[in-house]
């Protein structure tokens, strides 16, 4: 789904400064009111404060798991409440303000301030603002989905929502607005909880992953070299040793992803250019739909479910894999004009883009790749 597009603008704040910037491809120079809001410094206000949970311990589902040995603490910031930010011109602070309710209620603001001084809403041609509350996904990053952290954020995001919402119909009226929610993806448990209530679950990091594909190489053509790197989810195999071996590309990348796909932690390893011929499947298309005809690498690895497929870093949790829990995700439609009901059959977020377009009585984009939802017409 689009933020902005190439027609559009765009704004995000900077774990750097705590600003909201853009680039050049959007703005020469920033209207007033993005200056004005820098300049008032608000993300430092939270500087040495602390994120406490927003109601009493005894009123959360998951209180018990505020302390889990396999969360991370981002340097200080602790892997119990209250997480305390750190202090001015710390260079962790606006990261950790953006893994805590904190970032979204700035963001929030900053829409605010954005709809205001735009005068979105005021005349008769639609306007079109995307806001992507990212703190859950941060939070997640961190402590995981199970983790308090996460029962809290959400509880906060409702208000913060809320909040919003009502700036919205004070300045433009919820009558004349069309409110869609959805998500770019969802989240994966941490292996480690995961391990807990019974499943199959580990880490299957990119060195494990490396080592791997380096070691089977090594023992079926004894070339030092023939892996390049892996860059999840593709292994990238070096060309020029490939040339120089006179192996061919296709069949070393197929032995190799047979190889592979009896590690432990991988569910299938599947030579790029072996998906087209594969007889067709949901897992199949997804890989299909991951794969760039020049910057893809030769063999693509998906994980068992519930394992970590990551690389290093301070992260304790991670998304990206093809199952359910990465993929469903809401899609949500809100409007006096639409009638309540709850639709169960498969549908896209690329859905979006085409039934705005319909809705406003326009073409799709020229891109776009889902279908109409009639549902949202009856």
């Amino acid at each position: 789904m689009a933020m902005s597009g190439r027609a559009g603008k765009a704004f995000w704040m900077s774990t750097d400064s705590g600003d909201f910037i853009s680039s050049t491809w959007y703005y020469e120079a920033y209207p007033e009111w993005v200056v004005g809001w820098n300049k008032a410094r608000k993300a430092d206000e939270y500087a040495e404060t602390e994120w406490r949970l927003l109601n009493d311990d005894d009123t959360y589902l998951l209180a018990h798991q505020d302390d889990r040995a396999y969360e991370t603490d981002l340097r200080g910031y602790g892997r119990t409440f209250p997480h305390r930010f750190g202090a001015p011109g710390n260079k962790l602070l606006y990261t950790q303000l953006i893994a805590s309710p904190r970032g979204d209620q700035l963001l929030s603001d900053f829409s605010k301030t954005l709809i205001e001084s735009e005068g979105l809403g005021q005349d008769s041609v639609p306007d079109y603002l995307s806001v992507s509350f990212s703190g859950v996904d941060a939070v997640n990053h961190f402590f995981g989905p199970s983790s308090l952290e996460n029962e809290d954020m959400v509880l906060q995001l409702d208000r913060t929502l809320a909040d919003l919402l009502a700036f919205v119909d004070n300045k433009v009226g919820l009558q004349h607005t069309l409110i869609v929610l959805s998500a770019d993806h969802g989240f994966a448990e941490l292996p480690e909880y995961k391990t807990e209530l019974g499943f199959d679950a580990g880490r299957l990091t990119t060195d494990v992953v490396l080592a791997a594909a380096e070691r089977i190489a090594e023992q079926q053509y004894g070339l030092d070299g023939l892996v390049k790197f892996y860059y999840r989810p593709f292994v990238y195999l070096d060309n020029e040793v490939l040339t120089s071996a006179g192996l061919d590309q296709e069949a070393v990348s197929e032995a190799l992803a047979e190889a592979l796909t009896r590690e432990p932690g991988i569910y299938l390893a599947i030579a790029t250019d072996s998906v087209e011929k594969a007889p067709d499947s949901k897992l199949l298309g997804q890989i299909r739909n991951n794969i760039h005809p020049v910057r893809s690498g030769d063999i693509y690895v998906v994980q068992e479910p519930y394992w970590f497929n990551f690389g290093k870093g301070p992260i304790a949790g991670m998304h990206g894999s093809p199952w359910s829990y990465d993929t469903h995700v809401p899609l949500i439609f809100v409007s006096s004009r639409i009638a309540s009901q709850m639709i169960y059959r498969l549908v896209q977020p690329a859905d979006l883009a085409p039934t705005l377009a319909a809705l406003l009585g326009m073409s799709p984009p020229a891109s776009a790749q889902g279908t109409v939802l009639p549902e949202v017409f009856e």
